[in-house]
């Protein structure tokens, strides 16, 4: 039963446009005047969304977007009637207002009806379109009375999957840049950029999924039922991770500026190995607080804290030491590295943690 529920939302949206579409067809019957109800099952059909919000706003938008090719066409009709010039009048003026923002995806609406009204209404355009008016706003009041009714799903489970997907993502990214490092060779530009663009598109993703979690809560009556009446609450370990995913891209930007995946004298040995263990540390961490939805354990946090302080002193070693000629970038990279490592660190660390905290045992940089 719950892998049938998994896929209703889809099945839900499809049968109720279909329900709308008959629904406004039969009442658009009883109108007078109304014997072509094409215009009312359409607007139901196109009224019909996966939030009760969005059909409200879509549905206000094709009407709007209806009853200005009214306005545009109904004139032109009396004026100049279904001829050439009536054409030349009305297909540059209903695709000028068809790019008005405001109707979005809806625009084309207007010299849909204009010219619909224009060419095939007759000699009584006034007469003919109001009922194809009236037809719009039954088929958009039926479809939001469906969707209404029969509540859309909650789209909170869109939100789980997509964070999932950023910590995967994430911790692929940090394992590529350990590897590099390492290796002390760089991979292809190619490889790099869809490794930093898939993380950037993740994050979007989870954006876009929060964003339509709350609509989805939105005069829905099953988000009553669910006592979900306010918009998503803040979730500390969301936003942990969140600001992971940019710092991890932030940290393999600055690998790659300062040289230090091609260049072996660029690190220090001990540095480089310390360093990309503890990146391998985070990125596992990265990936289990994306799978749990939960903050990282205590214990795999106090690891991570530990190797930091390895890490940090491996730093100072190295800024002691003079051997090299161009130690004072060796000193700058090291240090700039350290910090950003930190940053991910603590991005990880929940509020709550207390004495866990890195900033309370006294780690800084």
């Amino acid at each position: 039963m719950r892998r049938l529920i998994g896929i209703a939302p889809d099945v839900q949206l499809v049968g109720k446009a279909t329900l709308a579409a008959g629904c406004a067809w039969w009442l658009s019957q009883f109108m007078p005047g109304h014997n072509l109800p094409y215009f009312a099952a359409l607007a139901a059909l196109l009224g019909v969304y996966p939030t009760v919000l969005s059909s409200l706003r879509e549905g206000g938008r094709y009407a709007f977007g209806f009853l200005l090719g009214l306005l545009l066409g109904v004139p032109v009709a009396i004026l100049l009637g279904p001829s050439v010039w009536g054409l030349l009048v009305v297909v540059p003026l209903s695709l000028l207002i068809a790019a008005w923002p405001q109707l979005d995806g809806h625009g084309m609406q207007v010299p849909f009806a204009s010219l619909f009204v224009l060419l095939a209404v007759g000699n009584e355009p006034v007469a003919r379109a109001l009922p194809l008016l009236a037809d719009v706003v039954l088929g958009v009041a039926v479809g939001l009375t469906v969707n209404a009714a029969l509540p859309p799903a909650l789209r909170q489970n869109e939100t789980g999957r997509a964070f999932r997907r950023l910590g995967r993502l994430t911790a692929e990214l940090l394992h590529d840049t350990a590897a590099e490092v390492r290796a002390s060779d760089l991979f292809e530009p190619a490889h790099r950029a869809r490794r930093a663009l898939a993380v950037h598109n993740g994050a979007m993703e989870v954006a876009d999924a929060r964003a339509k979690a709350a609509e989805s809560l939105r005069f829905n009556a099953r988000a009553r039922l669910a006592r979900h009446e306010n918009p998503l609450p803040a979730n500390p370990v969301l936003e942990a991770l969140y600001a992971a995913a940019e710092q991890a891209r932030v940290i393999t930007r600055e690998v790659r500026r300062c040289g230090a995946g091609s260049d072996p004298t660029m690190l220090g040995p001990g540095f480089r190995a310390r360093f990309t263990d503890l990146l391998d540390l985070l990125a596992e961490s990265v990936a289990e607080c994306g799978r749990s939805m939960r903050a990282p354990t205590a214990e795999r946090l106090g690891e991570a804290q530990a190797r930091f302080r390895e890490l940090r002193a491996e730093a100072l070693d190295s800024a002691r030491s003079e051997e090299l000629e161009h130690a004072p970038y060796r000193r700058l990279a090291e240090a700039q590295l350290c910090a950003l490592v930190l940053q991910l660190l603590l991005d990880l660390v929940p509020e709550e943690a207390g004495e866990m905290a890195p900033e309370r045992l006294g780690i800084s940089y």
